[in-house]
């Protein structure tokens, strides 16, 4: 194993409080003395084969140099012992295993290897000072010293060792030195000591860097394992998240689309219950089920419109339009809520134009009203428009009880609601505002929120600004019984036989003769029958039929057999991204579970009434608003170059 692997876990003893204390004196990472060790030690392991090379070839000119001043016989006894000593300790550094073994045993069998070294080099000197002249000791210094001084990068790693070998090595020739004596003899002795006491301060120099050295790899390996380890539990909560991401749609949209089947026929079956002769008592049973059937098909819609923009089939069409029809608009439809509820709805007019996609600001103002009555208790609601340079902000004042500075960001997240820990089913599902932001983030803009607790609030939508013409579009939009729908020919195909029965009893109160078929098969097999003798002036089909099948897929077999593009709407449960998406891309006109009566009737009205277009223009359904507790209790109407004197509903005037 090498320095560069990685690290078991620790063994042996705890380190020493005073290990710790010197490291942390030194501006070293602390770490266990053992850690540090068994790196010195591997280091140490590492560098030792070709030491043991060097050394070798070493010995082998040493005696050619001392051929000349030496016993010949000698020196090759010596040289031959100092082989075996090579050998043996070759043989030695196969069985340490500084990774494996405990690190103090490790360092003390290198520590024996690299005494027994010296002691070779050593044994030099007597063979000089017994079988030599007195230039062969100046020789056997020189040459000692040398090596000495090699093994230094060898025995670097750990400060003992290399002492241990230094000690062996110049003690021998020291000693040679001193017994022999004499006027030359001191003086080497004299620098032989100086070179040893130099050469132990330079080694425990290196040792120190060493072990610094170690010491900040240690930390480094430390860091980068917590960094893999923090990464993946960062990959593995990512993961856990988008799974359960995925889960939820997959139940939204399961739950969504059995629910809105039920819905849908039940909604067909309160509006043809409705037509019938019924009692006082009997009308007002069936108000509270209308009631209840549209607070359930308010918070699917608002799932709905929150898969619509998560399947991106949301397109944004930007155009000019003027801003007070749209305000008139949803002064209409708020209005005489706000009367039942006791507040004041006030609208102030404007002639400012914007540039825009009008449906998809529609559905934002719905939000951004809706949310306001529904959360204001007394005071009213102000709707205003204000222009800055080529900039405009649509706004909506409430008299609520406002929102804490700290939340203001919270209520734009998904399924989060302030003030309603019962979940009341009348504040919706927390996903409005999630809608209003996602929806401005289409259209390239942001909605703003300011708000005190216990004043109330402002919301604002800002939108580019249009200072161009506008076109007069007030003969696009025929009125819903601008054409009689009596002898109509309508197939209807759905494979849920109450919505067929649902639906055939609604449109045949409404004068159209309407045929059902519960599959593509079923409504060719009523094309073909001569008795009925039907050509379809509209075809109405669920999105989502038995064994697969689509209601793309029946619209293509039911025109390719009839050999025109008859007019079709599709009706579909679902808010499956991918399904949204396919349904999108029918030529037909896209209408969701569960559909009002009002709402099926004008998309009749509006494809009996246009020249058919291979794409249509496509419905935005109004959203659930959720999170609001806002408003100013006294709310000052915002002032605008384009704001003239307000209009009032049918409220009384504040």
């Amino acid at each position: 194993m090498t320095p560069s692997d990685p690290l078991p876990a620790a063994q042996g003893p705890a380190a020493p409080t005073r290990w710790h204390g010197w490291a942390a004196s030194a501006g070293w990472p602390v770490w266990e003395r053992d850690e540090v060790l068994r790196e010195q030690a591997a280091l140490l392991r590492q560098n030792f084969p070709m030491t043991l090379l060097a050394s070798l070839a070493t010995a082998l000119g040493t005696l050619w140099v001392m051929a000349r001043v030496a016993d010949t016989q000698a020196t090759t006894i010596w040289l031959i012992l100092h082989t075996l000593v090579v050998c043996g300790v070759y043989l030695t550094l196969h069985g340490i295993a500084p990774f494996t073994d405990p690190a103090p045993q490790a360092a003390r069998k290198l520590i024996a290897c690299m005494a027994a070294m010296g002691l070779s080099w050593g044994a030099l000197g007597y063979v000089v000072l017994y079988w030599g002249t007195s230039d062969s000791v100046i020789y056997a210094i020189g040459i000692i010293s040398t090596v000495s001084s090699g093994a230094l990068g060898l025995g670097a790693p750990l400060y003992r060792a290399y002492v241990a070998y230094l000690t062996c090595a110049m003690g021998g020739v020291m000693i040679a030195v001193a017994m022999a004596g004499g006027p030359v003899m001191w003086p080497a002795l004299f620098l032989s000591s100086v070179y040893f006491a130099l050469t132990c301060m330079q080694a425990r120099t290196a040792d120190r860097a060493t072990r610094r050295s170690i010491a900040l790899k240690l930390e480094n390996d430390r860091l980068v394992t917590e960094l893999r380890a923090e990464s993946q539990r960062a990959l593995a909560a990512q993961e856990a998240a988008e799974r359960a991401d995925r889960d939820k749609s997959r139940f939204l949209a399961a739950a969504s689309h059995d629910l809105r089947q039920p819905l849908h026929a039940m909604g067909l079956f309160l509006e043809s219950l409705q037509r019938s002769p019924l009692s006082d008592h009997q009308r007002t049973v069936l108000g509270h089920a209308h009631a209840a059937s549209g607070a359930a098909a308010e918070m699917l819609t608002t799932l709905l419109d929150y898969s619509r923009l998560e399947a991106g089939v949301v397109k944004v069409r930007p155009a000019p339009f003027a801003v007070q029809p749209l305000l008139s608009a949803l002064e209409q439809e708020f209005g005489g809520q706000a009367d039942t509820a006791g507040l004041v709805y006030r609208t102030r007019e404007t002639s400012a134009a914007a540039h825009a996609d009008r449906s998809l600001v529609g559905l934002v103002m719905h939000n951004f009203i809706s949310n306001a009555l529904r959360y204001t208790g007394q005071g009213g609601v102000l709707i205003a428009c204000r222009t800055r340079g080529k900039r405009l902000a649509l706004e909506v004042w409430d008299t609520g009880a406002g929102i804490p500075q700290h939340q203001w960001e919270d209520i734009f997240r998904e399924f989060h609601q302030l003030g309603n820990p019962e979940r009341d089913r009348r504040k919706g599902l927390g996903l409005g505002l999630a809608i209003v932001q996602r929806l401005a983030r289409e259209m390239g803009t942001s909605v703003e929120v300011v708000s005190r607790p216990g004043r109330g609030s402002v919301f604002r939508l800002w939108l580019d600004r249009w200072q161009g013409a506008l076109e007069d579009d007030s003969a696009m939009s025929p009125p819903t019984d601008a054409r009689s729908l009596s002898g109509l020919k309508i197939l209807a195909i759905d494979d849920d036989e109450a919505v067929r029965t649902g639906m055939q009893s609604l449109l045949q109160s409404w004068g159209c003769l309407c045929i059902t078929a519960e599959s593509s098969k079923d409504a060719l097999e009523c094309l073909e029958d001569t008795a009925l003798d039907i050509v379809p002036d509209l075809i109405i089909t669920d999105f989502r039929l038995r064994h697969e099948e689509t209601g793309k897929q029946v619209l293509q077999a039911l025109r390719a057999y009839l050999g025109t593009p008859v007019p079709a709407i599709i009706l579909t449960g679902d808010t499956s991204p991918q399904r949204l998406r396919d349904a999108q891309s029918t030529s037909a006109l896209l209408l969701h579970k569960p559909v009002s009566t009002r709402q099926l009737r004008d998309a009749i009205v509006q494809l009996i009434t246009q020249p058919y277009t291979a794409h249509p223009p496509s419905t935005a359904n109004a959203a659930d608003v959720d999170e609001i507790d806002s408003g100013f209790a006294t709310a000052p109407a915002p002032t605008s170059a384009a704001a003239t004197a307000p209009t009032t509903s049918a409220a009384a005037a504040p």
